[in-house]
């Protein structure tokens, strides 16, 4: 293969990652503004607002997120909180109209299957330990997880992208994370084809490689 075509399948490559790591981080933001609306709505009942058809309607619009593995444990908790918050203002009403009695069924049921998908998700990794190192996809994906949440992480001040790959670099250089310099990289390509400066952020990429290799 020639030089050239080693940069043109690299550049393939990085593309495709670029658009993973795109669509996970979209995914996770509509997570979190899924549980953001959740806890507004949570702080309105806590006021004494009848808000029980936008709980209602929140549930409905969301119910799919108990057949899938978007969320993470995390989440479960951040939600669990809020639907005892929302169950205790329930109580402490007592109205037990046909309304208020389905919204606390429904916390029940998601309470329910939550504590359940937890569960699984605590001893998936148990099973498939053994068969997970010669899947060099699902380590892929399992890395591309982990430079998601380090990117999340790192942006959720919203600073420049110059300044998440600032920090990226330090933390590849400092502690040798391996997440931190897949998403330096990343993040450079990504800045390179929006035609910035990168020159000499790949030398710093390339010093914090040096520093996990036992170079410097």
């Amino acid at each position: 293969m020639s030089h050239i075509e080693t940069l043109r399948s690299l550049e393939s490559l990085l593309v495709s990652f670029l658009e993973r790591a795109v669509a996970l981080k979209e995914d996770r933001l509509c997570v979190l503004d899924g549980i953001n609306r959740l806890d507004d709505i949570a702080q309105g009942v806590f006021n004494g607002d009848d808000l029980t058809d936008q709980i209602g309607d929140w549930f409905a619009e969301h119910n799919h997120w108990l057949e899938d593995s978007r969320l993470k444990t995390a989440d479960y908790n951040r939600m669990g909180k809020i639907f005892g918050q929302i169950k205790r203002e329930i109580h402490a009403s007592q109205d037990s109209s046909p309304a208020v009695m389905k919204i606390s069924d429904e916390i029940d049921r998601w309470t329910e299957k939550a504590s359940h998908r937890k569960l699984v998700l605590k001893r998936g990794p148990e099973v498939a330990q053994a068969k997970e190192a010669d899947n060099t996809i699902a380590l892929f994906g399992n890395m591309l997880n982990r430079i998601d949440d380090l990117f999340a992480d790192l942006s959720g001040s919203g600073k420049h992208l110059l300044s998440v790959l600032d920090q990226t670099l330090k933390t590849a250089s400092l502690q040798k994370s391996n997440e931190a310099l897949l998403l330096s990289a990343l993040i450079i390509y990504y800045l390179k084809l929006s035609n910035y400066m990168v020159e000499p952020y790949i030398r710093r990429l390339k010093e914090a490689e040096s520093l996990q290799k036992g170079g410097g």
